[in-house]
């Protein structure tokens, strides 16, 4: 995953296994604040305020994912993964075919 200098708010966690970044000081992954503008329907001013973050955060955050976005939904499937190894949705209506 690209983590060029560029990004002033973003950072990997080296806490996380997710290679993802993150809002620096949050801990926010990119993709929740992508969740949160496009499938919430958030506003970014909204998300900012909601998420204790600055609106340019929000902004590259969003930048981060649409240049990332084939790995973090590579990363997400295998996270998906070890939770139905670990038996996380057993019991659970599966949204997947």
């Amino acid at each position: 995953m690209k983590a060029k200098a560029k990004y002033l708010y973003l950072e990997i966690r080296s806490d996380k296994r997710s290679r993802e970044m993150c809002v620096r000081g949050a801990g926010v992954r990119a993709s929740t604040i992508w969740h949160d503008r496009y499938i919430s329907r958030m506003e970014p001013k909204q998300i900012a305020k909601d998420r204790d973050i600055k609106l340019e955060a929000v902004y590259e955050a969003l930048e981060y994912c649409q240049e990332n976005w084939a790995i973090i939904c590579q990363e997400k499937d295998r996270e998906r993964g070890t939770l139905e190894q670990r038996g996380f949705f057993e019991g659970r209506q599966s949204d997947r075919p």
